[in-house]
């Protein structure tokens, strides 16, 4: 039992000594005491509870969370930011953008997507000497005022940053109807370009999530409320470069999909490197979808979203 009269000296010895980084012989001088005195109370502090240790930081968990998504799935590489990338992107965008730095080689074709999350890494990203690097747009033109989240202004920036050459596609997201997507992927600026994406070494994607109201910025006015339901209906619980898919990772084939004009979704799994970059606890289903159907070989993510996905998968 503690003493509660001897209770405000322990305190006073150990905040001393282990907050103020006072020395045992200045603590003596100060309360009268010898300084053998002094570690005798120093010890009886940690032995009753007034002085705790914890060794640790948080990194510890983004990288016990990094194992825990390279075991379950065999993915590659995963960076887990310890910040809420909700609340501040700028750590998992950081970690990105270093992961595509080392993926990019001196003659390697990139292909990118649209979002926020992909213009993040791509602001983050250092400036790179990749002259032989090819940027290629792998999804169609949002085509609508923000075109800080469309693909085109990415690609250049990016080929900016590497002092690289790039290659836009000449097309919407997503037209009228299927018969008009099916001519325009006949015209060769956008054929050329689809099948160079579609054979990238490397593609930089975000995650979309498909929930009961929401489809993701990418598809804001695109999908009309019967074609939402029917995805739903479908089982749809996100979208990975355009393309819709179940809580497996399989392609949910939609008249809107076939609305779309972007890298066809069975060429995914053909490019060498998927880097994905993600965040958001709504998400951590069409996350887990990719990661569960192997459309995936990287992943950028932040703790709250990494515990969410394996929340998921273990129920």
């Amino acid at each position: 039992m503690i003493d509660r009269d001897q209770l405000p000296l322990l305190l006073q010895v150990a905040r001393a000594y282990w907050v103020d980084d006072r020395s045992q012989a200045d603590i003596a001088a100060e309360i009268g005491y010898s300084r053998s005195m002094v570690s005798r109370l120093l010890k009886q502090a940690r032995e009753l509870g007034v002085i705790k240790f914890s060794v640790g930081h948080p990194l510890e968990r983004a990288f016990e969370l990094e194992r825990a998504l390279t075991d379950s799935f065999g993915l590659a590489q995963v960076r887990i930011s310890v910040e809420d990338a909700e609340q501040d992107a700028s750590d998992a965008a950081r970690l990105a953008a270093g992961l595509l730095g080392e993926a990019i080689g001196s003659d390697c074709v990139l292909g990118m997507t649209n979002g926020h999350s992909v213009p993040a890494v791509v602001h983050a990203m250092s400036p790179l000497h990749r002259p032989n690097a090819t940027i290629v747009q792998s999804i169609g033109t949002i085509a609508r005022e923000n075109n800080s989240v469309d693909s085109p202004e990415i690609c250049r920036e990016l080929a900016q940053h590497l002092g690289a050459s790039y290659r836009l596609l000449p097309a919407p997201l997503v037209v009228r109807s299927p018969r008009v997507a099916a001519a325009l992927r006949r015209e060769e600026a956008v054929s050329m370009t689809l099948a160079m994406a579609g054979h990238a070494d490397v593609m930089l994607t975000g995650i979309g999530a498909t929930t009961r109201t929401d489809d993701g910025v990418i598809f804001d006015n695109c999908i009309t409320p019967a074609e939402h339901d029917g995805l739903l209906r479908a089982g749809a619980v996100g979208h990975i470069c355009g393309h819709h898919v179940d809580g497996r990772g399989h392609h949910v084939d939609s008249r809107f999909c076939q609305r779309l004009l972007a890298v066809p979704f069975e060429r995914l799994k053909g490019i060498p490197t998927v880097i994905a970059v993600a965040w958001g606890r709504g998400k951590a289903p069409a996350i887990l979808g990719c990661l569960r159907g192997g459309l995936v070989s990287a992943l950028v993510t932040d703790v709250p979203t990494a515990q969410a996905v394996l929340a998921l998968d273990g129920a």
